[in-house]
């Protein structure tokens, strides 16, 4: 290892033990190093937002804040980078690209159509492990595959695909991008696509009723009100793919609520850890998260 780079990893580290301590409750005596300036100054006062002011929120950031606070804040606010490998991350990224370039072209819904903006779209150098990166490459051709025959019995109307939007809820930002939206007789369709192998029910998603209020209150008209539908689109299930549900006017209150209450979390700076099955796969467990720990 370079002079440079043993440098940074020590700074890193000390960074993540100052950190780890604060958490603790315990107080830090700080020098004059590089590293202790910068994380003084990321961990200002004025660096999450008081009561009043400006805060923006992504669902997902909601949904980490309601999965764990201190998560959110080692993400969000600390700032401190995730994995640099996750071949997971980067399969998902790939097949909404896929699945946005297909439901953009025209002409008959065909498997070898959407097969070949795979092999366009695949980043072989985004992947460490040859032998990880050809599973994977055979699970996309499956779940595409099967995602084809499905599209086939029943093609959508589709109006738009990763449609970018934001908009302000009780003094939030709200921001985010949605999939796909459908048109049927009925009314609109939300699809969010998951390359998850756990599924999990569609009336359970902030994301989706995040996606049914920013619906409820636009001013495009082909798209306005609440959708019909709103659908989980769980592309490794094989037998029940769709996990849908319609919010109703008091699901939305309850959806507001969550985002009142995480955005009053943020402000007051409560970062406690939540301990559960998400732990197994998080970037911070063995860096500086006392939950795990203990």
């Amino acid at each position: 290892m370079a002079q440079n780079d043993y440098t940074n990893a020590e700074m890193i580290i000390k960074a993540l033990d100052a950190l780890h301590k604060l958490h603790a409750g315990e107080t830090i005596e700080w020098g004059d190093e590089p590293w202790e300036k910068e994380l003084r100054n990321e961990l200002s006062d004025n660096f999450v937002p008081s009561p009043g002011e400006a805060l923006s929120l992504s669902a997902s950031a909601v949904e980490t804040y309601l999965e764990c606070p201190l998560k959110y804040r080692f993400k969000q606010i600390d700032k401190i980078p995730e994995s640099a490998s996750r071949p997971q991350l980067t399969f998902g990224n790939i097949i909404h690209k896929v699945l946005e370039r297909f439901h953009g072209s025209e002409g008959e819904i065909t498997e070898d159509q959407i097969l070949q903006i795979l092999d366009e779209e695949w980043k072989s150098g985004e992947f460490t492990y040859m032998q990880r990166e050809e599973k994977l490459k055979e699970q996309a051709v499956e779940m595409l595959k099967r995602y084809v025959d499905n599209t086939k019995q029943e093609p959508p109307h589709v109006l738009d695909t990763e449609l970018k939007f934001s908009f302000d809820l009780d003094g939030i930002r709200i921001v985010g991008m949605i999939d796909r939206i459908d048109n049927s007789p009925n009314g609109n369709k939300v699809v969010d696509y998951k390359t998850s192998k756990r599924s999990t029910p569609a009336k359970n998603s902030v994301q989706l009723g995040i996606y049914s209020l920013y619906l409820q209150q636009t001013e495009d008209e082909k798209l306005a009100g609440i959708p019909e539908t709103a659908t989980l689109y769980f592309l490794r299930n094989e037998e029940q793919p769709e996990h849908s549900h319609t919010f109703t006017e008091k699901d939305l209150d309850a959806i507001r609520e969550k985002i009142a209450d995480v955005a009053r979390g943020i402000r007051a700076k409560r970062f406690e850890p939540c301990s559960g099955y998400h732990c197994d796969w998080c970037d911070y467990k063995n860096l500086a998260c006392p939950a795990w720990e203990s």
